[in-house]
């Protein structure tokens, strides 16, 4: 997103923003997190149109373990002199040779985790995305991989953190840190699962709101899987998503989560309610373009792509709330294996697309490759159809009988 010129202070001064405070919540493609023509006309000389500003980013105290090492390729690469390699180094450096493509930016080192855990075995990925230019671009993902805390009480966590604005990165990774930390010490009480879980994510987003992290217009989605035995608990906030997979006279999906995104018609009525608009983007000549997105009914603001994410204080006012979409289900013996994913992968790969990639690895219990590959076939699926190319995050996990 863009830098603007004017502070928030004086958009809540000139537009009578309601004072932001906290409450907990009550039970009741790239397309960027925030439109890029909220602040910035491209057609009209780069000049910046609102009164909308985010502060710079505060300093860090320590760098984000999950960020990736880029390299940008142009034009021909000067000659140096040839260096002998042998055995595994040789087949390592032809990979390298094969996955850098002139002209084009790779992530050269992903992140990755791979594991194993009783009753099964997980490898996680994840890919920065790119703007239209190839500029570099921050990994906004955060993946919540099987954190030692929580297993320790005999549950295992997976999540994607999919973060947007100016600091979704930064509450992303707060999210990944606080929120296995808030679970393990709920659930100790023993009281009801899902009560627990939903407090925990109220207490997560009220951290973020009290913190120093200014997330007026910087947030993050939330897919989370905590599992138990036989049984998982999604919990979901935004536009990621997670399915399982089985195999009954064939190959099917099973989602364990719903995307909360601004068309869909239970989710639109919500911010309608609560005072906000949900329309498309207009062109210069008044057609919509573009994904449905959330406004406040006053001003071109904030323009989310989802109607639930955790900080976001300014799409708060016009609706968006960070109460998880809490579901149960039952692993059966039919049940082989479970994708967790950002966006990234899901906004041109659908769920049977996905389940197609990894099954052929599911014999061969190796879901690091097929992490690889999901991730291979988002990116490639993103060069057939933008210029860009959003985060890519993707949890793989074979359920061991």
């Amino acid at each position: 997103m863009h830098q603007q010129s004017v502070p928030i202070s004086r958009l809540q001064k000139e537009y009578r923003l309601k004072p932001l405070e906290f409450s907990s919540p009550q039970k009741e493609r790239i397309v960027s997190r925030y439109p890029e023509s909220t602040d910035y006309n491209s057609n009209n000389n780069g000049k910046y149109q609102t009164n909308l500003s985010l502060p710079t980013l505060p300093p860090l105290k320590k760098k984000s373990k999950i960020e990736q090492t880029v390299s940008i390729y142009k034009g021909k690469a000067a000659r140096l002199p040839s260096i002998q390699f042998t055995g595994s180094q040789q087949q390592l450096q032809r990979k390298k040779q094969i996955s850098e493509i002139d002209g084009m930016r790779k992530s050269i080192t992903p992140e990755k985790r791979l594991g194993m855990r009783n009753s099964m075995i997980f490898a996680m990925k994840t890919k920065a995305g790119c703007q239209p230019n190839k500029a570099t671009k921050i990994n906004q993902d955060a993946a919540i991989v099987c954190p030692k805390n929580v297993e320790s009480i005999g549950f295992k966590l997976f999540g994607v953190c999919d973060g947007h604005g100016l600091n979704g990165h930064i509450v992303s990774n707060q999210i990944k840190q606080q929120l296995p930390k808030h679970l393990s010490r709920l659930l100790k009480d023993g009281e009801n699962i899902e009560n627990q879980i939903q407090k925990a994510f109220t207490i997560t987003n009220r951290e973020l709101w009290n913190s120093e992290i200014d997330t007026n217009l910087s947030g993050s989605t939330t897919i989370s899987l905590l599992i138990n035995k036989d049984h998982i608990y999604s919990a979901n906030v935004g536009d990621s998503r997670a399915i399982m997979c089985r195999f009954d006279n064939g190959w099917k999906v099973v989602p364990l989560s719903r995307d909360h995104k601004p068309d869909d018609p239970e989710e639109k009525q919500k911010i309608l309610e609560a005072g906000g608009r949900v329309e498309q983007q207009k062109d210069l000549q008044g057609n919509p373009i573009g994904p449905f997105r959330v406004w406040l009914s006053y001003i071109q603001a904030p323009g989310l792509a989802m109607t639930r994410s955790l900080g976001d204080k300014v799409g708060a006012q016009a609706g968006v709330t960070a109460e998880p979409e809490i579901k149960q289900y039952t692993i059966t013996e039919q049940d082989h294996f479970i994708v967790v994913a950002s966006d990234g992968v899901w906004e041109y790969l659908s769920n049977e697309e996905v389940m197609n990639i990894v099954v052929p690895y599911l014999e061969k219990d190796n879901p690091d490759q097929a992490a690889d590959n999901i991730i291979i076939e988002a990116t490639q699926a993103w060069r057939r159809n933008s210029l860009a190319r959003d985060d890519i995050t993707c949890i793989v996990i074979f359920l061991q009988k």
